[in-house]
């Protein structure tokens, strides 16, 4: 049995992101996502997909529900990407509650 490497637990979440890069932007649907990093699969119409990220690259990502991540690019495929979030340990812990009221479809913006 192969023993799981990830520092963080991954939460499977389908909720619009958008990739960023200068002028670059790329819209599709985060995969999953964990404290320590985020995975999006690029959609476009037509069904024709060009990644225009490779590995290293730093970048923004929106995320619904979620919010505004940067992070460097760990994993660049034809139909999306890996993130390696860059974030301290007081916003890891925002981020996770984020996640977890995302994920249990609970709002934590106050009116």
């Amino acid at each position: 049995m192969e023993k799981e490497t990830r520092d963080r637990i991954r939460v499977d979440l389908s909720k619009l992101a958008f990739a960023k890069m200068g002028d670059i932007a790329h819209g599709g649907l985060l995969k999953d996502i964990s404290a320590s990093g985020v995975a999006i699969e690029f959609v476009l119409p037509m069904g024709k997909v060009e990644n225009p990220f490779k590995h290293g690259d730093y970048i923004e990502i929106e995320i619904d529900e979620i919010g505004s991540l940067k992070g460097t690019i760990t994993r660049s495929y034809d139909k999306g990407i890996a993130i390696k979030l860059h974030i301290d340990t007081e916003d890891e812990e925002e981020l996770i509650a984020r996640i977890m009221a995302a994920y249990n479809d609970i709002s934590l913006d106050e009116e």
